[in-house]
C-alpha cells in the first residue's frame, strides 16, 4: 500500500469532529424533546387538578342548591372533620365508591355543611328550626299552656340537626297536660272555697236565727241604759222604731233599697266598722246601729219622732 492509501492526520481530525458535533446534536435535541415532554406532563397535570377541583365545586354548589329548596338558610361549608383530622394526622382513610354510591354523593360527603338555625330554650333542651316562622309557631303552641316569654336565637349547626316533629309534639302535649292539670287543681280549690263560704255561711245564718228577738233587745237594754246612759223611754222608742224597720231580723233585706240587718244599714257594708260578721250577726249590727241614732238624732226617741214623721231615720 503506498502512502497516498492512508489518510493524513489532518483528515482523521475532520471525520471525528463531524462525529462529535453529529453526537452533539443527537444530545441536545433529546435534552430538549425530554424537556418538553416532562413540561408538558406537568402543565397537563396542573390543569386536571384545576378541572377536578372545579368538578367538585359544581357537584358541591349543586348540593347546596338542593339544601336551600328543603329550607336550609345561609349555608357554608367546609372540609369534613374526619377528612381534615385524616389530612392533618397523616391517616389513610378508605374513600373508595360504596356499591351503589354514584360519584356526586362520594364527593358530597366529604364536606360538613353548616345552616343556620333559630334556636327556642324550653327547660333545659334546645329546639331547632329552620326558619324563623317555624320558631314563632312553636312558641304560639306553647303558649297556649304557659304565659312564658320565649327567645328565639340565632345559631350556626350542622345540617340535619332541627328537630323532630315528633319531638315538638311531645313538649306541646306536655305543657298541655301541665296546664290542665293547673286547671283542674285551681278549679279544686275554687270549689272548696266555696264549700267553706256556704259552711261558713251557713254556721253564721244558723249563730243569727239563734239569736231570739228577745236575746237581741235585751242586748240592745244594755246598752242603751248602761252605756249610753238613756232612759227607758228611748228603749221604748228604739223597740218600735226598729220593729218598723226590720222586726229586730238580722237579715232583713229591703231589695229595693238595699238597707240590711235589725237597723236597716244603707248600705249595708256602713256596719263593718263594728265587725266582719255584720252581714248576719244582730248584736254587731245593735252596736252599729246605736252608735248611727246617737250621731245623727242624739238619742232613740230622737230618732223614732223622725221616723214617725217622715217614714224613716
Amino acid at each position: 500500500m503506498t502512502k497516498e492509501s492512508f489518510p493524513s492526520r489532518k483528515g482523521i481530525r475532520k471525520i471525528f469532529s463531524r462525529k462529535v458535533i453529529g453526537l452533539l446534536i443527537i444530545l441536545l435535541a433529546s435534552l430538549l424533546f425530554l424537556t418538553g415532554f416532562y413540561s408538558s406532563t406537568n402543565q397537563n397535570q396542573s390543569i386536571s387538578a384545576e378541572e377536578q377541583e372545579r368538578f367538585r365545586n359544581e357537584i358541591v354548589e349543586k348540593y347546596v342548591k338542593e339544601l336551600e329548596k328543603d329550607g336550609y338558610e345561609n349555608i357554608t361549608y367546609k372540609t369534613s372533620a374526619i377528612i381534615e383530622f385524616s389530612e392533618k394526622n397523616h391517616i389513610q382513610i378508605n374513600m373508595t365508591r360504596q356499591p351503589g354510591e354514584s360519584l356526586d354523593d362520594m364527593i358530597i360527603k366529604r364536606y360538613d355543611y353548616y345552616a343556620t338555625y333559630y334556636k327556642v330554650v324550653i327547660g333545659e333542651k334546645n329546639y331547632l328550626f329552620k326558619n324563623e316562622d317555624s320558631a314563632k309557631t312553636f312558641i304560639q303552641n306553647i303558649n297556649k299552656y304557659d304565659n312564658n316569654q320565649y327567645s328565639i336565637d340565632k345559631i350556626k349547626k350542622l345540617i340535619k340537626n332541627e328537630t323532630s316533629q315528633n319531638e315538638i309534639n311531645d313538649i306541646i302535649d306536655i305543657k298541655k297536660q301541665e296546664y290542665e292539670k293547673k286547671k283542674a287543681e285551681e278549679e279544686a280549690r275554687r270549689k272548696a272555697a266555696e264549700e267553706r263560704a256556704k259552711k261558713q255561711q251557713s254556721t253564721t245564718n244558723n249563730s243569727s236565727s239563734s239569736q231570739s228577738v228577745a236575746e237581741l233587745q235585751s242586748y240592745a237594754h244594755n246598752l242603751v241604759i248602761n252605756t249610753y246612759g238613756w232612759s227607758e223611754y228611748d228603749f221604748e222608742c228604739l223597740v218600735k222604731l226598729w220593729n218598723r224597720e226590720s222586726g229586730w231580723n238580722p237579715n232583713a233585706h229591703n231589695k229595693s233599697s238595699g238597707a240590711h240587718g235589725v237597723p236597716q244599714s244603707l248600705p249595708a257594708s256602713k256596719m263593718a266598722s263594728e265587725g266582719a260578721d255584720y252581714y248576719t250577726n244582730g248584736y254587731t249590727q245593735i252596736r252599729w246601729g246605736l252608735k248611727y241614732i246617737k250621731n245623727r238624732y242624739g238619742s232613740p226617741s230622737g230618732a223614732w219622732a223622725h221616723s214617725q214623721r217622715t217614714g224613716w231615720y
